[in-house]
């Protein structure tokens, strides 16, 4: 168990009543029936028998740590089995997630100033107009920050009346290598980067290619199909760390992007960024589109259900690690009162929390939902 989950652990056995949740099998021979119908469920297989077992090993603790997150939150979150159960605490923050991070300020002039001058609506939702593709599988990159600057310039693209459109992910994973020394910041294609990096490469390139083009295979752990491409030219080892150790020229870049497939009428001409004031957030929410944003996801592994609304001393909002998507709001009205929360779009697939989207609490700045807030800006045409 981890140093937080313990202290998770202390925090509600001391202040709060627990409340009991359906509970996993801890036991290792009802366990292993669970992970042989888990396996089958999400399609795992491992090259040897020795692999398998330490799969088993995680599974079976991963399946304490969901206990104790059932209790822990008492019922207002539930935590369940998915597709991330064989990875370890250690492993899906290396995988899946980025390397920690803070939030960088931008010059004042990058803000998008906010006119709080008429009340909010109850609820927003941009997935309810269809102005957000379908829920994506990041798989085992880190390449969130990419499917969230994507998933922004989506948005603006149908919110401007254009048909719903997929970019290609891939094309800023290979392409990416923009930099922004003086803020130690930099795209690392599978390592970790920032949408607003993203937004200046895409500026810079001239254009996207659509998902079909141009299709994701950084994340597909060795499964068909999968791309072992190099590093985007200009990819900065200093900030970046070093490169991966294989590659292959031809899956890369520098071979595969064609800009005479650039979809017709994408332009990005500028980026811009949204203050920390959720309520300037929701308002820009409502105006813009769907908003690109980082958080702290270390808790979220096996979200299923509900609002999240950790302890803060849980989820430290200074240690980013996550870019999603911000696509609506909302309240909801339960026995424990009424809390209103943000709708977000992950890229851990569909099979994930809800549909592949989760709710964290709005209005605190839960895991730094609030501190890197960004989008791009399209030409009218």
């Amino acid at each position: 168990m981890s140093f937080r989950i313990l202290a998770l652990c202390l925090f509600c056995a001391t202040f709060s009543p627990l409340i009991r949740c359906e509970k996993y099998p801890e036991d290792a021979e009802s366990a292993l029936h669970l992970f042989q119908s888990w396996k089958r469920e999400h399609n795992k297989e491992y090259q040897s028998h020795v692999i398998e077992q330490s799969k088993f090993k995680v599974f079976l603790e991963n399946l304490k740590v969901i206990n104790e997150l059932n209790v822990m939150f008492k019922g207002k979150t539930t935590f369940g089995l998915n597709h991330l159960a064989d990875l370890s605490q250690k492993e899906f923050s290396k995988t899946v997630l980025m390397p920690k991070r803070r939030a960088p300020v931008f010059e004042r002039e990058r803000y998008l100033r906010s006119s709080h001058s008429a009340a909010l609506p109850d609820s927003f939702d941009w997935t309810g107009q269809k102005k957000v593709t379908p829920v994506k599988d990041q798989g085992a990159a880190g390449s969130c920050w990419a499917f969230s600057a994507i998933g922004n310039i989506e948005g603006l693209w149908a919110v401007m009346g254009k048909p719903l459109t997929n970019f290609s992910v891939e094309q800023i994973v290979d392409c990416d290598g923009m930099e922004d020394v003086p803020k130690g910041e930099a795209d690392c294609g599978v390592f970790g980067g920032w949408p607003f990096l993203a937004y200046q490469y895409v500026m810079k390139a001239g254009g996207l290619e659509t998902w079909e083009d141009y299709w994701y295979c950084s994340g597909l752990g060795g499964a068909p199909g999968t791309c072992a491409a190099c590093p985007a030219p200009g990819y900065n080892t200093t900030l970046c760390g070093p490169p991966i150790p294989y590659c292959n020229m031809s899956q890369s870049c520098v071979t595969k992007l064609d800009v005479s497939k650039f979809h017709p009428g994408l332009n990005v001409v500028s980026w811009k960024a949204i203050d920390e004031n959720e309520t300037s957030i929701a308002e820009q929410l409502i105006k813009i589109g769907p908003l690109s944003v980082a958080l702290n996801a270390e808790l979220l592994q096996f979200y299923h259900h509900g609002i999240f609304d950790p302890p803060s001393f849980a989820c430290n909002p200074k240690s980013l690690d996550h870019g999603v998507l911000i696509v609506g709001f909302g309240s909801e009205k339960s026995i424990f009162g009424t809390k209103d929360y943000w709708k977000v779009k992950n890229s851990w697939g569909p099979k994930w929390g809800e549909n592949g989207y989760f709710r964290i609490l709005r209005g605190q700045g839960k895991c730094g939902i609030n501190t890197a807030v960004t989008t791009a800006v399209l030409a009218k045409n």
